[in-house]
């Protein structure tokens, strides 16, 4: 069997072309040489963090990924007479939107990953919830985890059959019982 080594910072800047950090040993939990936190370091750039999907019995690891959170929540503004500016209240908080970018990577050197993309465009056909694990995600959802894939993008590449970068789009999905009396 041969082996293909990858260097995922490399894919990720060739086809995202964003900065980007990869973890070297576990070194994201101490002080860089600068005395400076890392988290402080890495302002703006993003990180790579491995996505966990299943439904239904069916798991998907994806160890190279980056994932962005974005949130809305509804509020009333009324503008009262005689005073400058207007008076909120929070109506509600909406859905969390979780965008992530990823590259997926064949098992040996000389495949082509459709195993893996064949789970993916699984996972976005359900009409199951689909839970989404990873360590930025679970900050934001509940217990459950769940979610529902919006959108999935497979951008055209070049050339490079053993990797195959992805977009996809989920927003969180709480599942309440509801009881009727």
């Amino acid at each position: 069997m041969a082996h293909l080594l990858t260097d995922i910072g490399d894919l990720y800047e060739t086809y995202f072309a964003k900065p980007y950090y990869v973890d070297p040993k576990g070194q994201a939990a101490k002080e860089t040489s600068f005395g400076m936190p890392l988290s402080e370091r890495m302002l703006g750039m993003e990180v790579f963090l491995p996505v966990t999907l299943s439904s239904q019995g069916v798991v998907l690891q994806i160890p190279c990924c980056t994932i962005r959170v974005t949130c809305s929540k509804t509020v009333v503004k009324t503008a009262l007479s005689e005073r400058v500016g207007t008076v909120k209240e929070q109506f509600s908080v909406g859905d969390y939107q979780f965008a992530v970018k990823g590259v997926l990577i064949a098992g040996n050197g000389f495949a082509f990953p459709d195993r893996q993309i064949y789970t993916l465009r699984q996972f976005f056909e359900s009409t199951t919830p689909v839970t989404l694990s990873n360590a930025l995600a679970d900050l934001f959802l509940d217990t459950s985890q769940y979610v529902c894939m919006t959108s999935l993008e497979f951008p055209e590449t070049s050339g490079d059959l053993q990797h195959r970068p992805f977009t996809f789009t989920a927003e969180s999905d709480y599942i309440q019982s509801l009881s009727l009396q």
